[in-house]
């Protein structure tokens, strides 16, 4: 998927969705019709070290990491250091051009691959369960149930699920082209999460 400049609500799944749709459209039209000094950045699934608010990706890793995840769901996305997201936003506020939208993506990676990665990390063994979509979608509920009484984020969503299944594949060409955007390897974004986890404290069982 690359940069679109026409966005409808009604086009996309889910709250989370339909109000970035709405806010951005907007935004484009302040940008058109009354000469606003902005552009759109789009990031993908953002991942890496310092999360303090503790998203569901770095969730994820923590079940794993402390040996709470033993399954794993088919599918997967594309996940962006939040770093060189950061760098792309600076990148931006200097070389963007008005009106502009721009995606800062990396590479679109399996869901098990990724906690791959991290046993690779940690010297532990990889998981050998993936779930159907069907059964993950059955229990999301309960998920959801789960995870709010533990007063954590829940590990998957009905819109989660939905997002693994959709197209993850985006274009960042645009965004190198015009302002110098760079990523680092996944590999690198993962290992520096996960020891950043450990050190904080936040990673209990190193190896299982």
């Amino acid at each position: 998927m690359t940069e679109i400049t026409d966005f409808n609500p009604d086009k996309v799944n889910g709250e989370y969705a339909k109000t970035k749709a709405e806010i951005a459209k907007y935004v484009l039209e302040k940008a058109n019709n009354e000469g606003l000094d902005v552009c759109i950045i789009q990031p993908s699934g953002i991942i890496g070290p310092y999360d303090f608010g503790n998203s569901h990706l770095t969730q994820m890793i923590l079940d794993f990491a402390n040996g709470r995840l033993t399954a794993c769901v088919k599918g997967g996305y594309d996940f962006v250091d939040v770093r060189d997201v950061a760098n792309g936003v600076i990148n931006a506020c200097e070389k963007a051009r008005k009106g502009e939208c721009y995606i800062l993506s990396n590479d679109y990676i399996e869901v098990r691959d990724l906690l791959d990665i991290i046993s690779e990390v940690q010297g532990r063994k990889k998981i050998q369960t993936v779930l159907p979509m069907w059964f993950a979608k059955l229990t999301a509920s309960l998920s959801e149930t789960y995870y709010k009484i533990m007063k954590e984020p829940p590990l998957y969503t009905k819109y989660s699920l939905y997002v693994l299944t959709s197209n993850g594949h985006f274009s960042n060409e645009k965004a190198k082209k015009e302002l110098g955007y760079t990523t680092r390897d996944i590999k690198d974004t993962i290992k520096d999460t996960v020891e950043w986890l450990e050190e904080s404290g936040r990673i209990k069982n190193k190896q299982l």
